[in-house]
């Protein structure tokens, strides 16, 4: 097996220091396990589920109150995680969406983020674990979340949430999910969701970009391969790799709510936000962007590991503080 520290010490000396080092301790854990590509999607959710939690519970914050639930959605009775971290009843709630591709991953590997999320910004947090794909292609996943979002306007009364005060925000594959989920509920009319937070993702499966080919060749966690195999499983006809609920990048970004959007520097993805900025600027929406540099795809992930991430994920919650605070 190789040397990853040798074989990437270049790439590696670009990045920023704790970004390095846990990158070069998840490689060298890894070593001898099959990239998810070359796996089944059963075969990567076992390799996910072995590797990742440790570090993305890293420290995780105690939350004072933590309740599940099974609501109806598109694939059946899905599961919602509330995370309180006692504050005041009613009040503002981030919908949060997890990452993973559309394929693996789901709350409770994301655990640790969503504590996070819910004691840095003072607000509860719901995590929605979503139908994954091949078992349940688009739309399926996205009509989950939504059926999640819609839950929450009208039963979060329950959890001391104030339906008139819920924001979004995904990850990666979440990110794609949360601005999806809010394009539609936008054109459904009457949409509960005052803004977003896309946090480095996927919005169209168009491999072709600059960015994937200077850090998607293996250094930077995840590469093109990667990316090609999560599109393939999610995307099961090819009309849906052009459908702008699939593919955000295709849509009417025209009256959406406040978007908050970050692009790691050295991740396949970055051109993916960075395209969806020119398109917002010419939809005339709101939107701030925010690049991370010197880091990689699912930093958040590796908050734990990496100091500069803190006040990078506080931004994040500033932003959907703020748009639940509004009149």
């Amino acid at each position: 097996m190789a040397d990853f520290a040798a074989l990437f010490k270049d790439q590696w000396s670009k990045l920023d220091s704790a970004t390095a080092a846990v990158l070069n301790r998840i490689y060298t854990g890894a070593e001898g396990e099959t990239p998810i590509f070359m796996r089944s999607p059963e075969g990567a959710r076992d390799l996910i589920n072995r590797l990742l939690p440790f570090y993305v519970s890293a420290g995780a914050p105690a939350i004072a109150h933590i309740e599940e639930r099974l609501i109806p959605a598109a694939s059946g009775d899905i599961r919602i995680r509330l995370y309180d971290p006692g504050v005041p009843a009613p009040g503002p709630a981030i919908v949060f969406l997890h990452g993973g591709g559309f394929v693996v991953c789901d709350i409770d590997v994301y655990d640790g983020v969503a504590r996070q999320l819910a004691k840095r910004s003072g607000m509860r947090v719901v995590s929605v674990d979503y139908a994954l794909a091949p078992e349940h292609p688009f739309p399926v996943p996205l009509n989950d979340c939504i059926a999640a979002i819609r839950w929450i306007a009208t039963h979060g009364g329950e959890w001391g949430i104030d339906p008139a005060r819920i924001a979004v925000a995904g990850d990666s594959a979440g990110a794609n999910l949360a601005l999806a989920a809010t394009i539609a509920l936008r054109d459904a009319g009457n949409s509960p969701v005052r803004g977003a937070a896309c946090i480095y993702g996927c919005y169209a499966p168009d491999l072709n970009t600059q960015s994937e080919k200077d850090f998607g060749g293996g250094p930077y966690l995840v590469m093109t391969p990667e990316m090609a195999w999560y599109w393939n499983y999610y995307l099961s006809k090819a009309a849906d790799r052009t459908n702008p609920l699939a593919a955000p990048l295709h849509a009417d970004l025209r009256g959406l709510p406040p978007l908050f959007l970050t692009a790691s520097e050295y991740d396949p993805l970055h051109d993916d936000t960075t395209m969806l900025v020119e398109k917002l600027k010419a939809a005339g929406s709101a939107f701030e962007f925010h690049l991370w540099t010197g880091t990689i795809h699912a930093s958040v992930n590796l908050m734990g590991w990496i100091p500069a991430m803190g006040p990078r994920v506080d931004e994040v919650c500033a932003f959907l503080k703020r748009v639940t605070d509004r009149p």
